[in-house]
């Protein structure tokens, strides 16, 4: 037992029901009579536990500064018998607090790819029997010692500066010192394309079921290179996004892709525009090969409440990947968003990623809309990363106003978190594109030619993939369209 108040429980019973009296006797473990620690008589109904509660206190007396046995023993009584004392129970009480364990920063590490640190016992204190271990704040693991007190922590760190935190536990799992060390991660090499969930280098439909003829769930339909997908999608959400959910913990959520962890892996991001949890959200580490996402500890980041909210205080009512339009380079993506309230007005915003998984930091950004106004909260965006001219990627927005069927798109974005200005390329892609229609867009380089297309889900299932061609800054662009029926049953 650690060091904090210990309690022992007894059940007394009688045929004859009724009260009964339970004599508590604790002693130090084989020792005579007059080795008795504490000893007391409590009442309780036949059949009923009786509970003694020991205080830390009188056991660290007791104990000194090791680990101790204590034994303990109990009798009942109804006031015309008594009954004989049971077997002797046996427990030790551990008082004592391990020192700093001796961590060092590992020498290399990539993004998503596990890595193996050495922790070393404490050079004072005794030997610990295990350690707790955090990476980046995320829920603590622990990991067992042996004789020494040495052991090693696995962990996966995204790309980026990572925080590693290990304290020291003693035999009964007290806290003692904790050691921290920061590390920079590189990001892997080669990482799957955006909106590539299933590996095979191709982008893929993801949708949010609960609407647009879906059941409730994270529906993926694998892409075919050529601009179509998969008509029987397969739930990825059935897990939820917490332990013990399921697949209506996605319903009413915005859900975007990206390497948000920083690995190989694409990832996903959910986020409530609305209903009870708006203005909260969180990170889901991908698997790579569309399977289910597994939202085990350590595989989830939550998005706090409020922590993307504008200087008005409204939450974003739109996200998607940004992409390194901030130029940090944290080797998080960043997000690009719309907030805004009917009195102060809708904003265009930045949300420049931390070099934390699902931390961000907020910048109103001073772009119009693609009409020379404000009203942002009349317009829907999609975004998709492309690969850019001398190596990296690029960010591709698309912009479509829903009342007037106006489609246009911002090429190559760029922003400065410190003035709100936001660059691009415009390119006036369509006009009296689905006027008034109800529909989930999906950007991707569907067909893969290195020009951004846009997938839509309307509310009977129906997914069309507009592919755009000869995109300039003048005229609208060539439209062909792929159509087909998401289908679960």
């Amino acid at each position: 037992m650690g060091d904090t108040d210990v309690s022992l429980y007894a059940q007394a019973s009688s045929a004859e029901g009724g009260t009964l009296d339970v004599d508590f006797q604790v002693s130090t473990r084989g020792g005579g009579p007059g080795d008795t620690v504490a000893e007391g008589r409590l009442s309780t109904a036949s059949g009923q536990d009786a509970v003694f509660v020991l205080r830390r206190e009188k056991l660290e007396a007791a104990a000194g500064d090791a680990v101790t046995g204590f034994d303990w023993k109990v009798r009942a009584t109804d006031l015309a018998g008594t009954s004989d004392w049971s077997a002797v129970c046996h427990f030790s009480f551990d008082p004592t607090h391990p020192g700093t364990p001796v961590i060092s920063e590992p020498l290399s590490t990539t993004g998503g790819q596990p890595v193996n640190i050495t922790v070393g016992a404490p050079t004072t204190g005794p030997v610990p029997s295990g350690y707790l271990y955090q990476l980046n704040g995320r829920a603590p693991a622990r990991v067992s010692a042996d004789a020494t007190g040495s052991a090693t922590v696995t962990v996966t760190p995204p790309a980026g500066t990572n925080v590693l935190s290990v304290t020291s536990l003693s035999a009964g799992g007290n806290y003692g010192g904790t050691a921290t060390v920061v590390f920079i991660t590189a990001r892997p090499a080669s990482a799957q394309a955006d909106g590539d969930l299933t590996g095979d280098g191709r982008p893929d439909l993801l949708t949010v079921g609960g609407r647009d003829g879906l059941p409730s769930g994270l529906w993926l339909a694998a892409g075919d290179g050529a601009g179509g997908v998969s008509g029987s999608p397969s739930d990825i959400g059935v897990r939820g996004y917490a332990i013990g959910g399921s697949s209506s913990d996605f319903d009413g959520s915005t859900v975007i892709t990206g390497h948000f962890t920083g690995g190989a892996q694409q990832d996903v991001l959910v986020y409530f525009p609305t209903g009870p949890r708006a203005g909260m959200g969180v990170v889901v580490q991908g698997n790579g090969d569309g399977s289910p996402l597994d939202p085990v500890s350590g595989n989830t980041f939550n998005i706090m409440g409020g922590s993307l909210q504008d200087v008005y205080g409204d939450n974003p009512v739109q996200l998607a990947n940004a992409g390194n339009v901030s130029g940090r380079g944290t080797g998080l993506p960043d997000l690009i968003g719309i907030s805004g309230d009917s009195v102060n007005g809708y904003a265009l915003n930045l949300y420049a990623s931390g070099f934390m998984s699902a931390l961000y930091f907020p910048v109103a950004l001073t772009a119009d809309t693609p009409d020379g106004t404000k009203d942002w909260d009349d317009w829907t965006i999609a975004t998709t990363q492309l690969p850019a001219t001398g190596g990296g990627s690029r960010t591709a927005m698309f912009l479509w106003n829903r009342s007037t069927g106006e489609l246009d798109l911002w090429d190559g974005l760029a922003a400065d978190p410190e003035t709100g200005e936001l660059t691009y390329t415009a390119r006036p892609v369509a006009t009296g594109w689905n006027t008034g229609a109800a529909l989930s867009l999906r950007a991707a380089d569907a067909n893969a030619d290195g020009t951004p297309d846009l997938w839509t889900v309307s509310t009977d299932g129906t997914v069309t993939t507009n592919l755009f061609t000869d995109l300039s800054g003048t005229a609208p662009a060539t439209l062909t369209r792929v159509t087909g029926t998401l289908t679960t049953g």
